[in-house]
Parts: structure tokens; C-alpha cells; sequence
């Protein structure tokens, strides 16, 4: 298992983190010539990895949120925070030399940690993926429905299962066994066009939408606790701590600096998609009447938002190898292997994998209170585990913590776990108020899909 300690002597200070990182001079040495992604390759991993499903519930999340001022300073606030910790576990992978995140938490907090992180890296990639399929599916049976009718499947090569599944083993299957994530770059930059054709058709229809009456719009909320709607939103939207690490270690020049510059990039990137949408969005729709799916919203037949709703189905054919990677990775560590094992392992973790996953998005197309409750997973990737990397390795580096800078890294280092302490704890009351309300009606197959064609789904 690779999470020992280097020795001492290949340390250094790091003013960028405040941590550590392995001696430029070995990552540069000739012995040492790596390949895989460069900087622009990485920042479309990064996107690609964050920007996904999110990005269709932030109009509404605007308007939970109480307002337009009110959600972009939360984002700007935890993107703070979101962003330093995606460098804490790039320098603590460099403490660590290793290249999951799994084994960089055991080197850092020992090896009875790696089950417990790894046991989180796979349950919460499996639920991704998941949803992933869910989403596809969605997205098919909204089209279909637009211009076949609601009979479309009763044609049995038109029906969700046979449709998912025949996607699903053309486009993400292939992309699913690759070794290194870097080999998914080109796939991420097809993602990210996708991405930005969606954001370009809200914008559109909000101005389209102006022909009709201004809808009203909150700026600042009618009581402060309203902010708290938008966390586990954010949370959501921008975890892609999981595959940092990874990612980190496929870069051709392995250098914290390179790294921070990506995580900053992507994370502007980021921002100004999600609150592009949040922002037009709520303007098309106004209080209350936000779509929890934007695109659902829509009652248009147009070729543009056709274009739109595929688009988000092959953004989710791009995104679903990345997150397997990292639930893949965390099995072998769980079994004492790595990356590098016998090619055979890796596919039949890989194919058993994919077909659980397939089999539980055709058979069980609602599981979003599941979904809701693994959101409290998806802050501590963001929060705990970051927080607790830097405190373990600042005390490593420092344990009589006789500089200041260490002193003031342990601040920090708590202010974040509390943090993600607290968010993990709203996350979780949030999702445990949802599914203890009673279901209104029966749970329709495609979320926001009634208000368009009515209540009589296709079962």
C-alpha cells in the first residue's frame, strides 16, 4: 500500500499551501520524466468532474435561497473554502506520495483509516453513478415523449430500460476501463462544450421569456435561515474532492503550483456557469415557480432545446468514467491492491460495477431519498476529510508546533472541519425533513415532468 512517509529529507516548505511537498529537484529529474495531462487538460477534468446535474437545480436553488444576492455570496463563501481544500489534498498527496485519496487519508492518519475512507469513496461513487443513469434516462424519456407522444413506451426499442441500457454500453462502457484519468481528457472537453450550450440555451429563454410579463425576483430573504437551502446544493454541485488527488497524479508536471492554478481556474469556470443558470433561470420563472430540473420547465418543442436536454444526457456519458475510477480505485485499496493490478481484476470490478449500477437505475428510477442523505457524504469530501489531512500533516511536519505559520495552519485546519462538521449536520436534517414528508401523489418517473403533459406517465 502506498501511504508510507518519505523520508525527511525530501521535504520542504510550501508557501503556496503552507504544507509540505516532495524536493522540486526529484519531480524534475530526468529519472523521474512523467506523461499524462497538461494544464489545460486538467482544468476540463476538474470541470467536467463539477459542473454535471447540479447545474439544472441551481435556478431553484435561488429561489429557496431567498435571493439573488444571497446565493452568490454563499457560493463565493464556501468556493473559498471549496477550493483550498482541493489543494490541502493535492499537498497532502504530495506528504503522502501517493495518489488516491483513500491512501493519502491512511498515510496521514493511519492504515485502519483506509477502510473507513475507502468504504466512503465507493457507497458515494456508486450513488453518483446511479444518478448518473437516472439523468439519462430523464433526459430520453423527455424527448421521446415530445415527439412520439406519451405511448412511446409502449415501442418496446423506445422504452427506459432497453434505452439506458444500449447508451450506457456504447458510450460509458468504453470509456470505463482506462487506467489513468488522464486518458479522459478529450471525453472531459466534450463535456464541458455540452455544459456550456445548456448555460448559453438559459440565458436564451430567459430573454426569450421576456416577451411576457416580468416575473418578480427576491434579491436578500425574508429571514436568514433561508441561506441554508442552498448549501447542500453547493455541496453537491461543486464535489469533486474525491478525484482531485487522482487527478493531481496524472498531471505531466506534478507541481502544487500547476495544480492550485487549475483548481482556481475551474473553480471561476464553475461559479459563473451555476450562477449564470441560477440567475437567468430564476429570472424566467420568478418566486416559487422555479422547476427543481430547469430544463423541465420548458414547454417549447425546439430543435435548440432538444439539443440542450441530449446535451446533459452526454455530459453525463463523460462524467460517469471518472467518478467509477475513484469508486473502482477505492475497492482495490479495500482489498489490499492498486491501480497497477492485473488488468482482469480491474475489469471485473469494472463490468460487476456498471451492471449494479444499470440494474438499479432501470428498476428503481426514484432513489432520491437515498440520494438525499449521501449529500452529508458529499461535505465531508468537501470539509472533513481536507481538514483533517491538514491537521495531521502540519502536526507531522511540526508536532511541538513551534512556528506560527504551523500554529495559524492548525487554526484553519479546525475552523474547516468544524465547518464541514456543521454543513454535513444541515445537509443531514435537510434530507432527514424530506423523507419524512408524505408523498403528496405517486412518485412520477420523471422529476418536474407533469407539469408539462399532465399526471398520466408512462408506467
Amino acid at each position: 500500500m502506498n501511504y508510507l512517509m518519505e523520508d525527511e529529507d525530501d521535504f520542504l516548505s510550501n508557501d503556496i499551501v503552507l504544507s509540505t511537498a516532495i524536493h522540486p529537484s526529484r519531480a524534475s529529474s530526468p529519472s523521474h520524466q512523467r506523461i499524462g495531462t497538461g494544464t489545460i487538460g486538467t482544468i476540463f477534468l476538474m470541470i467536467n468532474a463539477t459542473l454535471g446535474a447540479g447545474l439544472l437545480n441551481f435556478p431553484e436553488a435561488f429561489d429557496k435561497s431567498g435571493g439573488l444576492a444571497t446565493a452568490i455570496l454563499a457560493q463565493l463563501f464556501f468556493l473559498l473554502f471549496i477550493t483550498y481544500t482541493l489543494v490541502i489534498l493535492a499537498s497532502s498527496s504530495d506528504v503522502t506520495n501517493t495518489t488516491t485519496l483513500q491512501n493519502t487519508f491512511a498515510g496521514l492518519c493511519g492504515s485502519k483509516s483506509l477502510f473507513f475512507c475507502g468504504l466512503c469513496i465507493a457507497v458515494y461513487s456508486f450513488g453518483c453513478c446511479i444518478t448518473f443513469l437516472i439523468v439519462i434516462g430523464d433526459q430520453f424519456d423527455r424527448v421521446f415523449a415530445t415527439y412520439f407522444g406519451m405511448d412511446y413506451c409502449h415501442t418496446w426499442y423506445l422504452s427506459r430500460p432497453v434505452v439506458v441500457s444500449v447508451a450506457s454500453i456504447l458510450f460509458i462502457l468504453p470509456l470505463s476501463f482506462f487506467k489513468r484519468l488522464d486518458a479522459l481528457n478529450y471525453a472531459s472537453s466534450i463535456g464541458c462544450i455540452t455544459i456550456l450550450y445548456v448555460v448559453w440555451l438559459i440565458v436564451y429563454e430567459s430573454f426569450d421569456h421576456h416577451k411576457l410579463p416580468t416575473k418578480p425576483m427576491h434579491i436578500w430573504p425574508d429571514r436568514p435561515t433561508q441561506v441554508l437551502e442552498i448549501v447542500p446544493i453547493i455541496c453537491f454541485a461543486y464535489q469533486s474532492h474525491m478525484t482531485a488527488i487522482p487527478m493531481y497524479a496524472c498531471m505531466k508536471n506534478r507541481q502544487i503550483g500547476k495544480f492550485t492554478l487549475c483548481a482556481i481556474v475551474s473553480s471561476i469556470i464553475c461559479f459563473f456557469a451555476y450562477s449564470t443558470v441560477g440567475v437567468f433561470g430564476y429570472a424566467t420563472f420568478g418566486i416559487g415557480k422555479v422547476p427543481s430540473d430547469i430544463l423541465q420547465g420548458y414547454s417549447d418543442k425546439s430543435t435548440t432545446l432538444t439539443i440542450a436536454i441530449i446535451a446533459i444526457a452526454i455530459k453525463n456519458f463523460t462524467t460517469y468514467p471518472i467518478v467509477l475510477y475513484c469508486g473502482r480505485d477505492s475497492i482495490l485499496s479495500l482489498f489490499g491492491k492498486d491501480v497497477d493490478c492485473h488488468f482482469f481484476i480491474r475489469f471485473i470490478i469494472t463490468i460487476v460495477w456498471f451492471v449494479l449500477c444499470l440494474i438499479i437505475a432501470v428498476l428503481v428510477p426514484d432513489i432520491a431519498p437515498v440520494i438525499s442523505f449521501m449529500g452529508s457524504l458529499s461535505a465531508a469530501f468537501i470539509f472533513l476529510f481536507p481538514g483533517i489531512c491538514l491537521l495531521q500533516s502540519t502536526l507531522k511536519k511540526d508536532p511541538q508546533l513551534y512556528l506560527n505559520k504551523d500554529r495559524f495552519l492548525i487554526f484553519i485546519a479546525v475552523f474547516i472541519i468544524t465547518l464541514g462538521a456543521f454543513v454535513c449536520g444541515v445537509i443531514f436534517v435537510q434530507a432527514l425533513r424530506d423523507f419524512e414528508k408524505a408523498p403528496v401523489e405517486p412518485v412520477q418517473l420523471i422529476t418536474g415532468y407533469k407539469s408539462q403533459f399532465g399526471a398520466s406517465l408512462c408506467k
